[in-house]
């Protein structure tokens, strides 16, 4: 996060900027694990959705970037 100043812009066009500058950094400390990939085909499945494992992948990738952006809000930039 730090040094990504985009991802927390009120524009949204910034964000998006920012979050794939996330999703290159993430590369080196995050890979979402497949079984659980797996797991959330077959739930969204359930529930009606149908998607596929690459989609699964990318849900969990970003729900982890929007994890770490709220964290830091919340916890870094303010103390």
């Amino acid at each position: 996060m730090k040094g990504n100043k985009q991802i927390f812009s009120n524009r949204k066009a910034d964000r998006v900027k920012g979050y794939k500058k996330l999703f290159n950094k993430q590369k080196d400390y995050y890979s979402p694990p497949k079984q659980v990939a797996k797991d959330l085909v077959e739930a969204m499945e359930a529930l009606g959705h149908d998607i596929t494992l690459q989609e699964a992948l990318d849900y969990l990738k970003s729900s982890y970037a929007v994890h770490d952006r709220k964290y830091y809000l919340t916890h870094m930039k303010n103390g």
